[in-house]
C-alpha cells in the first residue's frame, strides 16, 4: 500500500486500497462533515457528569491531516474509546495543526525528528504543564502508529518512545493537595452546601476518580459481614466494584441518601445531584457536570483565600483528591501493589496476589494500626471500642477528623460549624482517649498541679478554678483508663 504524499485526496490510490473493512472504513459519509456527534454519528456513550457532544474537525488546516484523524476516530470509536478521549485526541493534534501551518509544513514526507523537535519547544513557549506536553505526545503517537498499522502512512514515532512518561513534574507543579491546603480546606468546609460537603468526603476518603463519585447510586452501600463496602461503575472499564470503607463514610453516604430521599423521593436515583443557580444550592434531579463541582471548591478558595505556602491561591481539581488519597497511604507505608489495587490500576489476575498481601501488610507496623483501640470521654467513661477490619479503611477513619490534637483524637462530626472549644479538648464531648495517650495524660496532669500550687501561692483566685477544672478532669481520663488498663 503506498503512502500518503500530496494534498489531492482523490487521486491517491491509498484511499481505496486495502481489504473491504478498510474500503467500507474509508467510504463512511461522516468522512464528508467536519463536525460529529458522538452519540447519533459514532454511536459512544457520553458520560452525564462531562457531556461531549460533538467533535470539530473543522480548525485543523490540512486536509491530509484532517482526513487521518477523522480515520483514527472513526477506528478508535468502533473501540469504544470514551468521546472525552477522543476529543482530547483531536484538540492535541489541532495544537500540531496549527505548529504545522506556522512553519510552513504542507506534506506529510517533511515530518521528521527535527520536526518533532521544534514541536516540543514550540509547546514549552506555548508555557504549558508538562503533563499537557506529554498528553500532546500520547495523542500523536497514537495517530501515527495507528497511520502506520494502516499502512495509511509512514512516520516514525521512535522520537516520543518513553518521552510523555519521562516528563517529570518540576517542584511547582504540585500534584496533590498540600497539607496546608488541606487543612484550610477543613477549616472553611461548612461554609459549602452540605451535599457537596459530603461528597468532598467521600471523594477524599476512597480517591473515587470524579465521575465515579457523581455517578454513585443511592443504594451504593454494602455490608459484607462487619465490613461496609461503597459499590460503584469505574470509569474506566465499565465494571461493578466495590471498595471497602470506614464507618465514618458510611454516616456521610447514608445522610446524603436521606437527603435524596426528601428531595426527590423515589424520583431520582443517584447518590448526588447537581443544583440549579450559581450562587446557591437548589438540588436538582441530573447528575453534576465535573466543572460544577471544581468551581464550588474554586469560589471557596477564592473567598476565604485558601493558600499555598507561598501566598498563592490554591486552583483546586477533583482529580488531586484521588493523587492526595494515594499519597497519604504512600506515606502511611502502604505497598505499591496494594495502593494500585485500592485505586483499580491493575490487571485481574492481580485480585488474589493483593488478598494474600493485605494480611502480611506492613509488618510490624500492620500489627499496630489494626490493634484495638478503647475510648474514653471528658468523664472517664468508656465510649468506644474501636477493632479495624482493614488496614487501608483504617488509615483513611484516622484521617477523617477535622481537628488535629496534640494526642488523642477529636471525634467530632465534620459537617458542622467551627470548634468552638480548640484549646480546650480536656473538656469537650468529643476529645477522645485511648491507652496509648495515658502517659502524656499524666504529664499534662503533673504540670498543671505545678501550676494550680503557684496560683494558691499567689492568690490567683480565677486561675485556680480554671486549673483545678483542668486538674479534675484529666483525673477522671486517667482514672478510666488505668480501670480499663486493669480490667485487660
Amino acid at each position: 500500500m503506498s503512502s500518503l504524499s500530496d494534498g489531492n485526496l482523490e487521486s491517491e490510490q491509498w484511499l481505496m486500497a486495502g481489504n473491504a473493512e478498510a474500503r467500507q472504513l474509508f467510504n463512511n459519509p461522516l468522512l464528508k462533515k467536519d463536525i460529529w456527534r458522538t452519540i447519533e454519528d459514532l454511536g459512544l456513550k457520553v458520560n452525564e457528569h462531562y457531556r461531549v457532544l460533538t467533535i470539530n474537525f473543522q480548525p485543523i488546516k490540512q486536509e491530509w491531516l484532517k482526513l487521518l484523524t477523522k480515520l483514527y476516530v472513526l477506528v478508535r470509536s468502533q473501540r469504544k474509546i470514551s468521546p472525552l478521549t477522543l476529543y482530547s485526541h483531536v484538540q492535541h493534534v489541532m495544537k500540531f495543526s496549527q505548529f504545522l501551518e506556522q512553519k510552513s509544513i504542507f506534506r506529510p514526507e517533511q515530518i521528521n525528528n527535527e520536526l518533532f523537535e521544534e514541536f516540543d519547544y514550540y509547546l514549552r513557549s506555548l508555557k504549558l504543564s508538562l503533563q499537557s506536553i506529554s498528553l500532546h505526545y500520547t495523542a500523536l503517537t497514537n495517530l501515527f502508529n495507528l497511520c502506520r498499522q494502516e499502512g495509511w502512512l509512514e512516520v516514525n514515532t521512535y522520537w516520543f518512545k518513553g518521552r510523555h512518561k519521562n516528563l517529570t513534574p518540576n517542584n511547582d507543579e504540585i500534584k496533590y493537595i498540600p497539607e496546608e491546603v488541606w487543612q484550610q480546606l477543613d477549616q472553611h468546609l461548612h461554609h459549602l452546601p452540605e451535599p457537596i460537603q459530603r461528597m468532598i468526603l467521600v471523594i477524599r476518603g476512597t480517591g473515587l476518580r470524579i465521575g465515579e463519585l457523581l455517578n454513585l447510586k443511592r443504594d451504593c452501600l454494602r455490608q459484607r459481614g462487619d465490613q461496609w463496602r461503597l459499590r460503584f461503575l469505574t470509569e474506566k472499564y465499565l465494571i461493578e466494584d466495590e471498595l471497602p470503607i470506614c464507618p465514618e463514610l458510611v454516616v456521610v453516604i447514608q445522610e446524603q441518601q436521606e437527603y435524596i430521599r426528601e428531595n426527590f423521593a423515589d424520583k431520582y436515583e443517584n447518590l448526588f445531584a447537581s443544583n440549579d443557580g450559581c450562587n446557591s444550592y437548589k438540588p436538582a434531579a441530573r447528575i453534576m457536570k465535573l466543572s460544577t463541582f471544581n468551581r464550588w471548591l474554586n469560589r471557596l478558595a477564592k473567598r476565604y483565600k485558601i493558600q499555598t505556602k507561598k501566598g498563592e491561591i490554591w486552583h483546586f481539581q477533583s482529580h488531586q483528591f484521588r493523587r492526595t488519597f494515594a499519597t497519604v497511604m504512600a506515606n502511611a507505608g502502604v505497598r505499591d501493589l496494594i495502593i494500585q489495587k485500592y485505586l483499580r490500576h491493575r490487571s485481574p489476575d492481580m485480585q488474589n496476589h493483593y488478598k494474600h498481601l493485605l494480611k502480611q501488610v506492613l509488618g510490624s507496623e500492620y500489627q499496630e494500626l489494626m490493634k484495638e483501640t478503647k475510648y474514653v470521654d471528658s468523664t472517664g467513661k468508656l465510649v468506644a471500642t474501636h477493632k479495624p477490619k482493614n488496614p487501608i479503611t483504617e488509615i483513611l477513619r484516622r484521617k477523617m477528623y477535622q481537628i488535629t490534637t496534640q494526642y488523642g483524637e477529636c471525634h467530632r462530626s465534620t459537617i458542622k460549624d467551627p470548634c468552638q472549644t480548640v484549646n480546650a479538648c480536656w473538656r469537650c464531648e468529643h476529645w477522645r482517649t485511648c491507652l496509648d495517650d495515658l502517659d502524656a495524660l499524666k504529664s499534662d496532669l503533673q504540670r498543671i498541679e505545678k501550676e494550680l500550687e503557684i496560683a494558691v501561692r499567689l492568690g490567683m483566685v480565677r486561675q485556680q478554678k480554671g486549673l483545678f477544672e483542668d486538674s479534675q478532669s484529666l483525673k477522671l481520663r486517667i482514672q478510666g483508663l488505668e480501670d480499663i488498663n486493669h480490667g485487660d
